[in-house]
């Protein structure tokens, strides 16, 4: 028997007895999924699997019905020999079953290049997941689209969480995929930080995708490397939960579901309750943002956060990191987020790296000043005709208590007021990206047109560059200029230039210490030999011929903080 038999007829047979998903059913769920604001176009990652092809019939219902546009993408991972006669075979069903002059759906392949990528067997399902999703980004921000769908559904679910089980993640990582979340590898991809992927089928199981292919007479295309367990990690996953009653009751796939949904629940609050807290700092000022240096300053208030679930401030530090790294937080765990608020609330260091970032502890004693009126209270003697002294606008004591007693209480309140003065010392988190090793430094070649602006570049992670000449240079060709860090000698060439130019360099960077100065990008001119600008300090060398454009990868977060 082969695996497919083990592994997909079981569920073929399950399906004649199981009702399809309805198209209002579905309607409903991608609306809430769209926030009730439905796009003008929309995208679907079709790989021709029954996962894919029933949400693609179920999409162009729901396009026809409210009149929007579907680009319909499948990614030819070129590992197998027939992958490009299935793409094709994908676009003719779509064509001959789904085509719809109202629907507007519209098919593309996108084929991935693995010149430069690692094929070892031990890593060719991350690789070819990232190519994947740089793919899809790219062709989304071609297209101006802002949602994804994703066919995952509740059994892929399962298998991630047993993966996740599997390699010790936290009841984060146990609570499975997102239905809504930032694409992964958008930030490679000028503008694909802001496509969002939605995943409408998550909660169904496979087998009513199937019934619903079957109903619908639609036909899909099996890879049959997905039912290779010998092939992924995943594959051995899902040949495990094929025999279900192979495995212990709490992993079972009808115990696992629910626990899914209890733990997604959870990280949906505390996920809210640290955006919260971060667009709450931004507000006051105590987290702050220096674009010339890339750098964030965080005055660290231990009365706000120690209250908090650690899940909640691991989620406010992930948006913190975000601002500085040069490295993507999705394959990060929650795990080490935890870690780093641990080290924070207990100020265990002062100093430490995490995601290339210097973290640098510093106080500073801030002298406060207080204006009080203070209080003063007496005691008179009660005569015949004396009653209690008035306390604001209400008497101390009443009167009739006031005769009995030989004493009435008297608060006195000066007019004046006092001014006191408090000493508070202030902690504050300095988060610098890590200096560069000489061995690994981040160069860009950008080719600068004539006329007009170049394509954006993301150099180091951190910052989108593009350049253009100040002066159009009709019928020159393309010149190539070199974006890399600031290093020594840089400093030499600068020294060369004469006093007024070291006296401008120095005053430019009075504010950035020597750390971040190495940090920050260099235009290099490849004919001269050396650098002619620093685009973050607006510090150029010679005349200024070259305009540059800098946009950090973070400023989503400073301004929607999505």
């Amino acid at each position: 028997m082969s695996v497919y038999d083990v592994t997909m007829r079981p569920l073929m047979a399950a399906a004649k007895h199981v009702k399809s998903i309805r198209k209002a059913d579905f309607a409903s769920s991608l609306l809430r999924l769209f926030d009730f604001k439905i796009p003008r176009v929309f995208g679907i990652a079709l790989s021709g699997g029954v996962d894919s092809m029933c949400l693609a019939y179920l999409s162009a219902a729901f396009a026809r019905k409210h009149g929007t546009k579907i680009f319909a993408f499948t990614v030819d991972h070129k590992l197998r020999d027939d992958s490009s006669a299935e793409a094709k075979s994908i676009s003719n069903v779509l064509t001959t079953q789904l085509g719809d002059p109202d629907a507007h759906i519209r098919h593309e392949v996108l084929e991935l290049d693995w010149k430069y990528a690692d094929k070892s067997p031990h890593v060719i399902e991350r690789t070819a997941r990232t190519l994947r999703y740089r793919a899809l980004a790219k062709a989304c921000v071609k297209h101006r689209i802002e949602h994804l769908l994703l066919a995952h559904n509740l059994d892929d679910q399962i298998e991630t969480v047993i993966m996740r089980l599997l390699r010790g993640s936290t009841s984060r990582g146990m609570a499975g995929m997102r239905r809504v979340s930032w694409i992964p590898e958008g930030h490679s991809t000028y503008g694909g930080h802001h496509v969002k992927i939605l995943r409408p089928l998550l909660l169904q199981p496979k087998v009513r995708l199937i019934a619903t292919c079957l109903g619908a007479q639609l036909p899909w295309f099996e890879d049959m490397t997905n039912h290779d367990p010998t092939y992924t990690k995943r594959n051995a996953v899902r040949y495990l939960l094929s025999q279900p009653e192979k495995l212990p009751l709490a992993l079972r796939p009808q115990n696992l579901a629910p626990l899914c949904e209890r733990l997604s629940d959870k990280r949906r609050q505390a996920d809210s309750a640290g955006l919260r807290l971060f667009m709450q700092e931004m507000d006051k000022g105590n987290i702050r943002f220096s674009k010339p240096a890339m750098t964030v300053v965080w005055k660290m208030r231990s009365e706000t956060y120690e209250g908090m679930n650690i899940n909640s401030l691991a989620s406010f530090i992930q948006r913190l990191v975000n601002m500085v790294t040069p490295l993507d937080l999705s394959d990060i765990s929650s795990r080490r987020y935890r870690e780093v608020v641990t080290k924070l609330l207990n100020r265990t260091e002062t100093t430490f790296t995490f995601m290339n970032i210097q973290w640098t502890h510093s106080t500073k004693a801030v002298t406060r000043s207080r204006r009080v009126r203070p209080a003063y209270l007496n005691a008179q003697h009660n005569g015949e005709n004396l009653t209690a002294s008035p306390f604001g606008a209400h008497k101390l004591q009443s009167d009739k208590l006031a005769k009995k007693s030989r004493f009435s209480l008297i608060v006195n309140r000066p007019n004046a007021k006092e001014e006191k003065q408090e000493v508070v010392v202030e902690h504050y988190w300095t988060l610098a990206r890590q200096r560069i090793p000489a061995f690994n430094q981040p160069a860009v070649v950008m080719m600068v047109p004539p006329s007009g602006w170049s394509d954006w570049k993301l150099w180091d992670g951190r910052m989108w560059i593009r350049l253009r000449w100040e002066d159009k240079k009709d019928g020159a060709a393309p010149k190539p200029v070199v974006i890399r860090p600031f290093s020594d000698m840089d400093r030499n060439t600068i020294s060369k230039f004469g006093p007024a130019v070291e006296r401008t360099f120095l005053a430019k960077t009075r504010v950035i210490h020597g750390l971040e100065v190495s940090t920050l990008p260099v235009l290099h001119d490849p004919e001269l030999a050396r650098m002619i600008a620093m685009p973050n300090l607006k510090f150029y060398i010679g005349p200024r011929e070259l305009l540059c454009e800098t946009i950090p990868k973070n400023q989503d977060i400073l301004t929607d903080r999505r």
